[in-house]
């Protein structure tokens, strides 16, 4: 059991040079919102807020978790990460009521998050141990992020750096999305992995038609064809039919629709995103299943979650791949004093309790915006 005793959330922004491109908009910026929990222990507790759109949702977010959501963790005894739901729960009618449930859901999944860090550094433990004692010290990556209009240059930077993995955004135009396509595959390298995210770009009607067009690719898989909000039975339909692999998740907020989704048996890749909703309690419950393989955590944002996702992508499922964002993002690499690296495409977890780094406060204070402690 844990005791709440202060709690910080900051707010923090890098402006980018170079936007991302995706089908749905331009991100001008890298925001990233993140809570430090620390109890009677003295121990501090990490999580990240999903954030990434819109551009006034970080500090709409802040306020949300600074007016309503700090004074119900202060001095609160938690026995496990997953009470942190029961909690909440007494105030979920009021995102309900004001249809914000994502708000809702973001929130409690960062709480979720610094909880599970809590506990493991209570019990000196890595987090990824922690979850499973027999998981892996390191993970396999996939760069992310690739706009279309530069992709064939990116993925040759990228495969410099050591990636062998890559996820190009699509979507946009769909005849220049068949030349970029053919481009990319004809200068693939034989141990490569190719992806494309439409990012919900696609209308149902016209999906499978564009997926028979690029099916001779060898694609590892395509990502969010269609909407989001699509009725259940639309997207299964669709999964049950393609010749190209889907992969889907990142904005699931049901968890009947995971369970749904992760027991599908033509659909062969998950992407829950532990900041967004669910934390970490959603996937581990699945952890001893049979399609726990089928996990592939979705994540775009600063080092505290990219961290956090490597951890429980080793501990659930190690022959994986986690996404990790190839723009620049000093909130990434430099937010933690020892420097976050990917080397050869991996990402090493070290053997210190919890998610194994603390917050770079230089960094924080060049990119800070606001901040509350309590």
């Amino acid at each position: 059991m844990i005791k709440i005793k202060k709690i910080k959330i900051y707010h923090l922004e890098y402006p980018l040079k170079n936007f991302v491109i995706s089908s749905f908009g331009l991100m001008k910026s890298r925001p990233a919102l993140l809570i430090e929990v620390k109890d009677f222990n003295n121990n501090v507790g990490l999580g990240e807020i999903w954030c990434n759109f819109p551009s006034d949702g970080p500090a709409y977010k802040f306020n949300l978790f600074k007016n309503i959501f700090i004074n119900k963790l202060i001095d609160i005894n938690i026995n496990d990460p997953i009470h942190v739901y029961k909690i909440f729960n007494s105030i979920k009618t009021i995102f309900v009521q004001s249809d914000d449930l994502g708000s809702y859901n973001s929130i409690l999944s960062a709480i979720n998050c610094a909880i599970w860090d809590l506990f493991s550094k209570n019990k000196k433990k890595p987090l990824n141990k922690f979850i499973n004692t027999k998981s892996s010290n390191d993970i396999n990556t996939y760069a992310s992020g690739i706009n279309s209009n530069d992709a064939i240059n990116t993925i040759k930077k990228a495969r410099i750096s050591g990636f062998n993995s890559f996820k190009v955004k699509i979507g946009l135009n769909n005849n220049l999305d068949l030349k970029l396509i053919a481009k990319i595959f004809k200068s693939k390298l034989p141990n490569e992995k190719i992806m494309l995210d439409v990012n919900q770009g696609w209308e149902n009607k016209n999906a499978l038609s564009y997926l028979i067009k690029i099916k001779k690719h060898p694609i590892y898989w395509l990502e969010e064809p269609i909407s989001a909000l699509s009725k259940n039975q639309v997207y299964l339909k669709l999964i049950n039919s393609s010749p190209v692999n889907i992969a889907l998740g990142e904005n699931i907020y049901e968890e009947d629709t995971f369970d749904l989704l992760i027991k599908n048996k033509n659909l062969n890749f998950l992407q829950p995103d532990i900041t967004k909703y669910g934390g970490i309690s959603l996937p581990i419950k699945y952890m001893n299943t049979k399609n726990i393989n089928k996990v592939f955590l979705h994540f775009l944002g600063s080092g505290v979650g990219l961290m956090t996702s490597a951890h429980v992508m080793s501990a659930i499922n190690a022959n994986g791949l986690l996404e990790t964002d190839f723009n620049v993002n000093p909130l990434r690499d430099l937010i933690f004093k020892e420097p976050l690296k990917i080397i050869g495409g991996k990402i090493k977890l070290n053997s210190k309790p919890g998610i194994g780094f603390t917050l770079n406060k230089n960094t924080i204070h060049k990119y800070l915006k606001n901040q509350f402690v309590k």
